[in-house]
């Protein structure tokens, strides 16, 4: 190697040498939290890219590292808990809303996926506790109501889940979802008049969800067959509707 080519390879040696001298010197004035935040908002990034091109477990790879580095942005926190139910992790999601509802204890929605979160996983009433905490702090929120009418309706505490349910629709009357879980519970407390009525309002709001036609046909059974078969057959045409498909001739 000539003189020339060694004072080459010498002066790229000595310009990364100063480089790097740089970036140090550059670093030594930056705190380490900050270094910290935006290496997780990189992770942030990654894990992002993944979940749109449809690899959640690499996803929540990103997110986990992401969160080690800055675990107190709830954003990621959001990510990461997403991403851990995509890939059926509830137990990690459960985790991750636990957190959440630390650090937003103010948000009502955080405490509602929490409690949907141990639902899906099997335990209702531990969903249920979770809506109650949070409705000492929001009393007047129909979502927790409702969130608390439905989960106890799945354990099986039908007066309790009515009251809850009433409750939520007293304070959102025009919110289809309670009408319809006001009558399943009516349904299920043998009120079935009541149930009607709960039903009808539901599908005035809504009429077409297919779902309410088939609650309300099983409500009008043993008082005329024939309604009851009509609504059953409008549900199935309500759902074809849905799909883009041509309803049936007998709804003509």
């Amino acid at each position: 190697m000539g003189a020339r080519e060694r004072l080459g390879v010498g002066g790229q040696a000595s310009a990364r040498t100063q480089a790097r001298a740089s970036f140090t010197r550059t670093l030594a004035g930056v705190p380490l939290a900050a270094i910290k935040r935006g290496r997780a908002r990189a992770w942030d990034a990654a894990g992002r890219h993944f979940v749109r091109a449809g690899s959640p477990a690499w996803a929540l790879f990103c997110y986990r590292r992401a969160t080690d580095l800055d675990a107190d942005n709830d954003r990621i926190w959001r990510h990461r808990a997403a991403a851990s139910v995509r890939a059926g992790l509830l137990e990690e999601a459960a985790k991750c809303y636990r957190i959440l509802c630390r650090l937003r204890p103010d948000s009502v929605r955080l405490q509602c996926c929490l409690a949907g979160i141990y639902d899906s996983m099997g335990a209702p009433q531990a969903g249920a506790e979770v809506c109650r905490r949070a409705l000492d702090l929001h009393p007047h929120a129909p979502f927790l109501h409702r969130q608390i009418g439905r989960l106890l309706l799945r354990t099986g505490a039908v007066p309790e889940a009515l009251r809850a349910l009433q409750r939520a629709a007293e304070l959102s009357p025009r919110h289809c979802d309670t009408h319809y879980y006001v009558g399943l519970a009516l349904r299920r407390a043998g009120r079935m008049t009541e149930a009607r009525q709960a039903l009808r309002q539901a599908l005035a709001l809504r009429p077409e969800d297919p779902k309410l036609y088939y609650a309300l046909g099983l409500c009008c059974q043993g008082r005329g067959e024939p309604e009851s078969a009509r609504l059953l057959l409008e549900g199935i045409a309500a759902e074809q509707l849905a799909a883009g498909l041509d309803p049936p001739l007998w709804t003509a």
